[in-house]
């Protein structure tokens, strides 16, 4: 596995000081700041403090005065109203929000989830004709209908009033709905941010109540998490303020309780973990309806029914995952010969193969594709990428075989006849060639900068967590650490969980791989080692430590024998001959991997005497301290800038601070 650094800039020491002081954070935290772009004081106030901040307001949202117009009319007249939702939990809890709202105001208001089985995803024909025929006035679409072109002018044509509330993308031509109301509408997701499904009906219920909508909030939390959309701007301010109350609705409380959610605070992980996968395993076990029940219920009674059996879907769902799991292992347990890999199956659950092409190309590190009958001869199923393979790009060369096919570059879905599969097959392998000639990627994984272990500490790690909800846009930061790894044991029962400590001086941190139980022998045998890890505390019996959970883990091979580092030294000592200042300020962001330490005027002194008495010695440096030394005393003149040891005589005075590598290891 290759840990690649995911940030190369090298930030300002002063700007870095000057926050680091304005704020009382450490120099790490300013940085992991400027990496999210929040780089002056008011965007830091906003974001270390967005419970201060004011919530996104509906007129701000194109087309939705006219929206809650339309609906207010309807409910006057006495229409029936019918809101057209989506089985995933930011459909349902969309659906949850705009029926609370429509029941309080007085309407006559129904629900409608299609089937993810027989129906998928938005509008269809056949379901709008049955919801005409149900005598529905008004249709009220949420997480969809902003593509649904045809369904949306039969919806019309059958005489109902439509209304479409989506968050997703909108193509040239849009759906001529008597009322629009899209993030994509406009200007808005420019100015005020991304929304999901939820957010947008969220903002509609506002606009209906003229304000408020601080009891919809837990809705919008958890959708917003569970929908992987951004966690910066309007969502961040959205997500802090619903995360406190979701324990106060009477849906999630349940599921919480029959989830083993414990008491403690309600976090970004509590909805990803818990609430998320058992409000989508409803829809991908059978019907969706279970779940929205769930959070349009007010009766504590009634609502632990639904909660487990939400959660029985849940263990059903993890159950159908690890059988389709084990039978692709059984056909392909090295993940085939190809550069992606592509199965299909008979009696694969729809709803669930996507969750193991995930796993699969999490598994292999290649695309993975994922096919299940749906009818004689016809395939359909999910498609999952990983970061350097566009998928969309890869399926669209074959798009001419396939019945219908979408999605975006980590994520797709698609149908085909059985007969297809072999002609799709070489078509990928062509389209996958052009777009990496060079083949396969190898596994990687991204940190933000390398830490001394003497830095992560409980109090960085407080720090850190000012930073929550953690997610899309705004991921928990992550940590290249180094050291000598010992105390190797098999953590919990069934050996799925590892653990050790990692030591480098006089420091010592526990290491934690949850589910890294397959890589014992890695870890037994790694001695040095080096890891890319999220900072955790620990409490036991009233004392609190940092441990470091461990996210991928390789032996770590000495600077000698490093041949990435032998290229970055020969670019960096030819920066100092050109006298190239923006080579050199790449070099010594580069440099930070192999030098997670941090060094200071006074420690460069005695290394400064050592370095000296090598080269009259024709030595060469031995420890990393005194590698790190020695290019910074050859960028700074007083060594010439070649691989031997050798000074340069009557060298006028300079400061450390003039120096790119000094200040990137000094300032860490």
């Amino acid at each position: 596995m290759e840990f690649i650094c995911s940030d190369t800039t090298l930030y300002d020491p002063l700007l870095v000081e000057h926050l680091s002081d304005r704020f009382g954070l450490s120099h790490i935290a300013v940085r992991a700041l400027l990496r999210r772009g929040v780089d002056t004081p008011e965007k830091i106030d906003a974001f270390l403090h967005p419970e201060r901040q004011p919530l996104p307001d509906w007129r701000e949202m194109r087309g939705m005065a006219e929206a809650a117009a339309c609906i207010r009319q309807a409910i006057r007249d006495g229409k029936r109203i019918c809101i057209y939702g989506d089985y995933d939990a930011d459909g349902v809890s969309a659906s949850a929000i705009l029926y609370r709202c429509l029941k309080k105001q007085g309407a006559s208001v129904t629900c409608y989830i299609p089937s993810r089985h027989s129906e998928g995803y938005g509008l269809n024909e056949t379901a709008v004709r049955q919801l005409a025929e149900a005598g529905t006035d008004v249709l009220i679409t949420v997480d969809n209908g902003i593509s649904a072109i045809r369904e949306v002018a039969l919806a019309r044509s059958l005489g109902m009033t439509v209304v479409v509330t989506d968050h997703h993308r909108s193509g040239d031509d849009l759906p001529a709905a008597n009322a629009l109301v899209s993030v994509s509408e406009g200007d808005f997701r420019e100015r005020v941010g991304d929304l999901c499904g939820a957010g947008v009906a969220w903002l509609l219920a506002c606009a209906l109540e003229n304000g408020g909508g601080e009891a919809y909030l837990p809705f919008v939390a958890v959708a917003t998490v569970a929908d992987v959309v951004s966690l910066m701007g309007c969502n961040r301010v959205l997500v802090t303020r619903g995360l406190p109350l979701v324990r106060g609705q009477t849906g999630f409380a349940a599921l919480l309780e029959a989830a083993d959610g414990g008491d403690g605070p309600v976090t970004e992980t509590t909805l990803s973990y818990l609430i998320a996968p058992r409000l989508n395993a409803a829809g991908r076990m059978g019907n969706a309806d279970t779940a929205l029940q769930l959070l349009i219920e007010d009766d504590p009674n009634r609502a632990t029914i639904l909660a487990r059996e939400l959660n029985e879907n849940n263990q059903a769902r993890r159950n159908e995952e690890q059988r389709i799991l084990t039978e692709c292992l059984s056909r392909e347990p090295e993940g085939g010969q190809d550069s992606f890999l592509m199965l299909s199956g008979r009696d694969w659950n729809v709803g669930v193969i996507g969750i193991v092409a995930a796993r699969l190309a999490e598994m292999f590190y290649k695309p993975v594709i994922l096919l299940t009958e749906v009818e004689p001869g016809v395939l359909t199923g999910s498609a999952r990428s990983i970061p350097e393979i566009d998928l969309f790009a890869l399926l669209f060369e074959a798009r001419e075989h396939f019945i219908r096919f979408g999605g975006h570059a980590g994520a797709a879905g698609l149908t085909l006849r059985e007969e297809e599969m072999e002609p799709v097959r070489a078509l990928l392998k062509e389209a996958y060639h052009h777009q990496r000639p060079s083949g396969p990627p190898q596994k990687s994984l991204r940190f933000e900068e390398a830490l001394p272990l003497d830095l992560c500490t409980v109090e960085l790690w407080e720090e850190l967590r000012t930073f929550a909800p953690f997610g899309q846009g705004n991921p928990e930061p992550q940590f290249l650490v180094r050291g000598d790894l010992t105390g190797v044991s098999y953590l919990g029962q069934g050996k799925r969980h590892v653990a050790g400590y990692l030591h480098d001086g006089d420091r010592r941190l526990r290491l934690v791989g949850f589910s890294q139980g397959g890589d014992y022998d890695r870890w037994l045998y790694a001695g040095r080692a080096e890891a890319v890890c999220n900072l955790q505390k620990n409490t036991f019996r009233g004392r609190s430590a940092c441990e470091l959970i461990c996210l991928g883990l390789s032996p770590w091979k000495s600077l000698q024998s490093s041949q990435e580092y032998t290229i970055i030294e020969s670019a960096f000592l030819q920066a100092v001959k050109d006298t190239d200042e923006q080579a050199l300020h790449r070099c010594a962001r580069a440099f930070l991997r192999f030098f997670p330490f941090r060094l200071s005027e006074e420690a460069l002194r005695p290394l400064y005497v050592t370095l000296m008495q090598y080269a009259r010695e024709g030595r060469t440096p031995e420890k990393d301290e005194e590698r790190a030394a020695a290019l910074i005393f050859k960028e700074l003149g007083f060594l010439e800038p070649v691989r031997d040891l050798k000074p340069v005589l009557k060298v006028k005075r300079r400061s450390c601070a003039e120096s790119k590598l000094f200040m990137a290891l000094s300032t860490r």
